[in-house]
């Protein structure tokens, strides 16, 4: 049986980089899509694509009250197309030709070769770290000055979809229901279906709003800033392996990774958490409020649902996000080497940053010999124990950069 990456990974400290970009051209109807995803490197003769994409980022608003979409930063795939293959359609040589390349799906697929099961039989491990549209109208899908070279500015799938439809897109929605219902509504027809799995069973509001009322809204918001204004203060939605997710902000997913010093490279950042704080909230234009208690740093926050429109719901609403932006989460970024089989809301334990990691640069070198392992301020607070959320990831030169954030229950 082929090692996980997981494995990989952890039991080996050579590995073989493998990368796989693939295409599902759109079809000239506008519709419809291929039935399979195409490899780029047989599409275009093309080898060597390691270094197609520069960088892979993923990350959660940078506080404790503004959740939403999980964001996916755009992946800009720089290709050789000196005969024309990445060209657009109008080009007979483009592998685009008799396709439409504006909302072509791009997948990116990343791991390690598996040559430990067995050396005769190496097997690529992949998993997926970026699928999205290619964005024809954007400035950045462009050729270079002497026509060599085809960068495609590719839009992760969820946040193009949202941002492409509003809710008169949507038809007759119904007026007052749960929040979660409202949800699936929204999503549960062919415009998302076609591209990911919605199911109710994934759709876990922080706070599942009661008459939700849609008509608060007007119709010609987009979608994006719809989900993005529901989901304020309690709740983060995602695509993860072409599955919707919409779940509280404290349901992370526990994984048995843990960042021990065989893999630490950096350690730095140590944040104590206080700026993103705030226990005093209350709601723009109306009475409801919330205050902590001890109110330590008297902090405040408005906040503002729209199609939350009852008292009661509005202050259920502050209470469960004052439960959450009271607390104090330290924080601090480290990087390791690439492992792509990580995700935002992952929790993950973290050997001490005390102990230190192999080749690491040090400071303070004295002509005596001696050294020492300079820590961010703080950092001796961190212990084994502890349980971490990735709130932020970016990949880029073969190393994963990484925002952790405690985790309290």
């Amino acid at each position: 049986m082929t090692l996980t990456l997981s494995q990989i990974y952890t039991r080996f400290s050579q590995r073989e980089f493998a990368r796989k970009i693939e295409v599902k051209r759109r079809n000239s109807d506008g519709l419809t899509y291929e039935s399979n995803f195409q490899d780029v490197e047989k599409l275009g003769g093309l080898k060597l694509l390691d270094n197609a994409v520069k960088n892979i980022s993923s990350k959660l608003p940078n506080n404790n009250y503004s959740f939403g979409i999980v964001t996916i930063g755009n992946a800009q795939i720089v290709l050789n197309s000196k005969n024309g293959q990445f060209d657009d359609e109008t080009n007979n040589a483009s592998v685009f030709n008799g396709f439409l390349r504006h909302k072509s799906l791009i997948r990116v697929r990343d791991g390690y070769v598996d040559r430990f099961t067995d050396p005769n039989n190496p097997v690529e491990v992949l998993t997926t770290v970026f699928e999205g549209f290619i964005d024809e109208t954007s400035n950045s899908t462009r050729v270079d000055k002497d026509n060599l070279i085809q960068t495609l500015q590719c839009v992760d799938l969820l946040s193009f979809l949202l941002k492409s439809l509003t809710i008169a897109d949507m038809g007759m929605l119904t007026k007052k229901q749960l929040l979660s219902e409202l949800i699936l509504e929204i999503l549960n027809r062919p415009e998302f279906t076609d591209f990911f799995t919605v199911s109710a069973l994934n759709i876990n509001p922080g706070y599942d709003v009661s008459q939700f009322d849609i008509d608060e809204y007007d119709g010609q918001t987009l979608l994006y800033t719809l989900f993005e204004n529901f989901s304020i203060g309690h709740s983060f939605f995602f695509i993860k392996d072409c599955v919707f997710f919409y779940k509280k902000i404290t349901d992370g997913d526990p994984i048995s990774f843990v960042l021990d010093n065989k893999k630490l490279i950096e350690f730095s950042n140590y944040d104590n958490g206080i700026q993103n704080v705030f226990e005093r909230l209350s709601w723009e234009d109306s009475s409801e409020s919330f205050t902590a208690v001890p109110n330590n740093f008297n902090k405040g926050k408005t906040i503002n649902i729209k199609g939350a429109t009852m008292g009661s719901q509005r202050q259920n609403l502050l209470n469960t996000i004052g439960g959450i932006t009271k607390q104090r989460r330290r924080r601090f970024k480290t990087k390791i080497p690439y492992f792509p089989d990580i995700f935002v809301l992952d929790e993950i334990t973290v050997q001490s940053p005390e102990i230190i990691p192999e080749g690491a640069f040090v400071w303070g070198v004295s002509k005596w010999g001696e050294a020492r392992w300079k820590l961010s301020l703080g950092a001796d607070n961190i212990s084994t124990t502890d349980t971490w959320l990735v709130r932020e990831i970016n990949h880029a030169n073969l190393v994963t950069t990484l925002i952790l954030e405690e985790v309290i229950l």
